[in-house]
């Protein structure tokens, strides 16, 4: 039983926050791959204290210095993909019996009470954003699409967040 508890606060200080911005681990974070020279799949997955905005915004941080760290200086989204992925979590019931048994002769009487504490359920939702993007090295004309400066988004999204 010592060790579910230490378990349990374990797990409330390691989640006790929103996803850091960091490569994908047991809380969370960015993943990328490249598909072809120029398009590249970045993803982000929050845990369950990251809001839906938070994680969208990471995986636009998240593309734009996968398109700078590779040369390139602009990119589009050609496909985008938003989870939510709703968990729950039900306390376990622990009950406490207190009482008292008082004996007269060969009789026993016995009075007590039992608390029972736990057994809530708690639903969080953990986001999750999937971007394809196409990187270009000059801004391209005539797209009927967001073309994105990727030094612009990377410096925006990080003072938002104060991202070193």
């Amino acid at each position: 039983m010592k060790r579910v508890a230490v378990l349990l606060i374990f797990m409330v200080l390691i989640s006790g926050c929103a996803t850091g911005y960091h490569q994908q681990g047991f809380t969370g974070g960015y993943t990328d791959m490249k598909l072809q020279d120029d398009i590249y799949k970045v993803g982000f997955r929050g845990n369950g204290y990251c809001r839906r905005e938070r994680a969208d915004n990471l995986a636009l941080l998240r593309c734009a210095e996968v398109t700078l760290n590779n040369g390139y200086q602009y990119f589009i989204i050609i496909d985008e993909k938003s989870l939510t992925q709703a968990s729950a979590y039900t306390a376990p019931v622990t009950a406490n019996t207190h009482g008292t048994v008082n004996t007269y002769g060969n009789q026993a009487i016995y009075s007590g009470t039992t608390l029972y504490s736990g057994g809530q359920t708690y639903i969080y939702h953990k986001p999750s954003t999937t971007n394809t993007i196409k990187c270009f090295k000059d801004k391209p004309e005539n797209i009927p699409v967001i073309v994105y400066d990727a030094d612009q988004i990377r410096n925006n999204i990080k003072a938002q967040y104060h991202i070193k």
